[in-house]
């Protein structure tokens, strides 16, 4: 099981916990996932256990979805990072 980090900004810190859907639409998919915040800051993060890392690859690919579903939730796509579990 491959697992990632992915990190990135939000443009309002305030609202984004409520507000956000990516857990929702994540684990729909069937990807567990925990969020993490920088304190004090518009800095967030959530790592992800991929199961499936076809359909993993097939949304990063996915220029639309992944775009659509961040962008949706505030997320500045310019700081977007993924990173990858080192096995």
């Amino acid at each position: 099981m491959k697992k990632i980090l992915i990190t990135f900004q939000v443009r309002d810190i305030s609202s984004w916990p409520i507000n956000n859907t990516i857990e929702k639409e994540w684990t729909q998919k069937g990807f567990n996932i925990e969020f993490f915040r920088k304190r004090d800051a518009n800095q967030l993060g959530f790592t992800a256990e991929i199961s499936n890392e076809l359909l993993f690859d097939e949304m990063i690919k996915n220029s639309t979805f992944l775009s659509s579903s961040l962008k949706a939730n505030g997320v500045l796509m310019e700081t977007l990072e993924i990173l990858e579990l080192i096995q």
